[in-house]
């Protein structure tokens, strides 16, 4: 039954997707039980349609109840610890995709996100580890360079990075994501990139006028102090 659910969910056939998942997880009354309301797989289409939907505390529930029947299930943790930061909550959503991480540590999708939270919770080492095993794994994976550009571009410092270093690196990241994701991007999708390069190239700008018009530092006054006078009797 799961089975027809997914072909129905792929063919874009939502009512019907729909019409399986309710058989399966709730069934009709009485006379029409759920099938196998605890099911996991059927948890996480119907999380997933409904996170589509835009039902987002329904799609949390399912996405929960799938993680509580399958731990390992790490679509289910990543879709749970995604909607946590989209809502600005990375303290849950951290160990959640931790855990997509631990058991799919194959996943370029599972570092990715990971990723992203560490970013959010102000980790730059460990959000770069993971964008760049993402990258490594994937290198097609445009949106690592967008998430790189904002790492670089909104921390507040990057070890062993200068602050010119660092907006260029952002700019770099930002300009592979633009020319990786095409110029409008996908169809029905939009995105901030350009906003975010000319805040970039801005700051930029601001570095490059602060460093040209800062005053040379003015010499010790111990250099240019005039000796004091000499005490003639002490001579004697």
């Amino acid at each position: 039954m799961v089975v027809i659910a997914h072909d129905h969910y792929r063919a874009r056939r939502i009512e019907l997707a729909n019409y399986a998942l309710t058989a399966i997880l709730d069934g009709f009354g009485e006379l029409s039980p759920a099938r196998d309301k605890d099911n996991p797989d059927a948890h996480l289409l119907r999380g997933l349609i409904e996170k589509e939907l835009g039902l987002r505390a329904a799609a949390m529930t399912d996405f929960d109840a799938a993680r509580a029947k399958r731990p390992d299930m790490v679509e289910a943790l990543i879709q749970s610890g995604v909607m946590k930061l989209e809502a600005g909550n990375v303290v849950e959503a951290t160990p959640l995709l931790e855990n997509a991480v631990h058991f799919a540590p194959s996943s370029p999708l599972a570092h990715l996100n990971l990723g992203d939270a560490y970013r959010l919770g102000g980790r730059a080492a460990d959000a770069k580890r993971e964008f760049d095993t993402a990258l490594a794994m994937d290198s097609s994976l445009a949106v690592a360079h967008y998430d790189l550009g904002l790492l670089y571009l909104f921390s507040p410092s990057f070890p062993g990075t200068s602050a010119s270093d660092q907006v260029a690196t952002a700019i770099r990241e930002l300009g592979t994501y633009k020319t990786m994701r095409g110029g409008h991007g996908a169809p029905g999708t939009s995105d901030d990139i350009d906003e975010l390069l000319s805040r970039a190239n801005a700051k930029q700008a601001e570095q490059k006028a602060a460093t040209a018009t800062a005053v040379p530092a003015t010499p010790a006054a111990a250099t240019s102090a005039k000796p004091p006078p000499v005490d003639a009797g002490a001579k004697k």
